[in-house]
Order: structure tokens, then sequence, then C-alpha cells
């Protein structure tokens, strides 16, 4: 198995001579900034280091010029090295059709590898999700309106995209504690790939979040104000197939934060069918996932 898959599947341990590689140095340098404590690691029972993903984030985040050429990239010809320069200089105007390409064809692999190291060279994952991966999202959509990608090829597609950012949590450090928040969808959502987007800054920046994920009537929320107490909620809606319940939905929502005394921000498409004029007091509106991280 090649780095590049392993390091894709985030749960398996590097050894010191592919860490070595990946962070364009010596092993000896490796062992160098482990003894430090510079560079964390685990030792195997017969004493050899090994390095987890998460550990190599952690590193980078610190080490800004060893994060400038880090590289998961096998860079084995032009097209891998290509790649490897677009994400080191975050060229996500030339990654957004890699990704899609990749994710149509179901390729969970090199969509994961792209993720990662976007994430371990940048560490900021409100500017991928917003310049690589909302554009990657529409663009499948538009496929599937447009009639290029069946039903199924537009599901399995938006399926690779959200396992993979499920999976890149393994690699995400996260802030201190700083809350509690709650992210909902609308009851008749069929997508949460935004929320789960949104439940994944907040986390990185030290929240402790409690995700409904789809179809979650928001009429039984209450419990989870009383239960849970959240210092705020965040409302994900793409797009509302029942007008008239979201509307209804939306009311209640803004009942229960103001009763609890809980500010509610709230983002998506589908914002834009609902009546909002009276609820402008209310809402915090969101626009970007840049915006939501600010919130934090």
């Amino acid at each position: 198995m090649s780095v590049m898959q392993r390091t894709a599947k985030n749960t398996t341990l590097l050894s010191s001579p592919e860490v070595a590689r990946i962070l364009g140095v010596n092993v000896a340098t490796v062992k160098r900034w482990t003894d430090a404590g510079k560079l964390k690691c685990v030792k195997t029972a017969g004493g050899h280091r090994k390095f987890s993903m998460k550990q190599l984030a952690a590193f980078a985040k610190t080490h800004e010029k060893y994060a400038q050429r880090l590289s998961l990239v096998p860079l084995e010809n032009a097209a891998e090295r290509q790649l490897s320069q677009e994400i080191l200089e975050a060229d996500f105007e030339a990654l957004v059709p890699v990704v899609l390409e990749n994710a149509i064809a179901c390729n969970q692999e090199k969509v994961q590898m792209i993720l990662n190291s976007s994430y371990m060279v940048h560490q900021d994952l409100a500017v991928f999700y917003d310049d690589l991966l909302t554009p990657v999202l529409h663009r499948i959509g538009q496929m599937w309106i447009d009639g290029e990608l069946t039903v199924s090829e537009e599901h399995l597609a938006s399926q690779v995209i959200r396992d993979s950012i499920v999976r890149l949590q393994d690699v995400v450090n996260h802030a201190d504690y700083k809350g509690k928040s709650f992210v909902i969808t609308m009851s008749e959502e069929l997508h949460d790939i935004a929320a789960k987007m949104t439940q994944h800054i907040l986390e990185q920046n030290g929240y402790k979040v409690l995700f409904s994920g789809p179809q979650t009537p928001v009429m039984d929320a209450e419990k989870i104000f009383t239960s849970f107490s959240p210092d705020r909620v965040y409302l994900s809606s793409a797009y509302n197939e029942d007008v008239e319940s979201a509307q209804k939905e939306l009311e209640e929502l803004v009942y229960l934060c103001k009763k609890y005394g809980t500010d509610l921000y709230a983002g998506g498409g589908g914002l834009n069918q609902l009546e909002l004029s009276h609820l402008t007091d209310d809402i915090h509106f969101l626009f970007s996932f840049r915006e939501t991280s600010t919130t934090c």
C-alpha cells in the first residue's frame, strides 16, 4: 500500500522515513525533532517511532516553513507534481475540476489525499470549504440538473465528498473549549454536507457540537435546549421542498432561541425561499464558511 493510500485512511501510522519524505527532510532530522518534543510520535514495543496524520498536522501548524513544502502526493509523474504544486499554492481554481472528476469517479482515496494535504498545508477549513468544496458541490448539483449525471451518480459523488470531510476530522486539531453549539437542518433536508462542514469548523475552533443530522424535526428541538444547553444554534438550509413547513420550522427555532437566550446563525440557499424580513433582528445570517469561522 502506497503512502498516499495509507495517509488517505488517516488512522494508519507512518514510519520515520515516510514522514521524512512528506516533510522534505532526512530521517535524522525527524529523530532529532521527536527527541526534542517538536514532533509528537508513538513508539512501538520494539522502540520504532510511528506518526499519525494528526501529529503531522499539529507539527505543520507550528512550523510553517515545512508546511509550505509538505507533500502527501507521490510525485511519480508530471501530473502528480503539478497536483502537489497546486495544493501548496492553494490554487483551488485548478483543484476544483480534479476533485470533481475524482468524486464522480468515486475515487475516495484521491479526494481524501487532496483534502488532507490542503488542510495540513493551510490549516484553515473555512478557506478550502469555500474555495474548493463548495464549487465542487455546486457543479455536481448543476450537472444533475443539466442531465449530465443520473440521480445515483449525483448521490455517489456527493457521498464521496461527505465521507472525505468526515474522515478529515481525524487530522484536524481543535482549539481549547469555548462552549456548546447545536447544528441542525430543516426536517425535509436531504443533504447535510454543509451542516457537517459547519460542525467541523466549530469543532476546530473549540466548540463541543451536537449535530442533529438530516430530517430531524425542528418542532422537537426544545429537548435539545433543555438537555444540551447550547450557547448557539446553526441552521443550514440548502433547499426546501415544502416552503410552508420550512417557514414554520424557522419560526419555531427563532422562538426557542429567544426563549432560552441562544444566538441563532443561519445560512444556505434555502433561506432565500422564506420570508425573513420580520426576523432580521433574531438571526445572524451567514453567507460563507469564512463568516461561520469568524463567529467563533
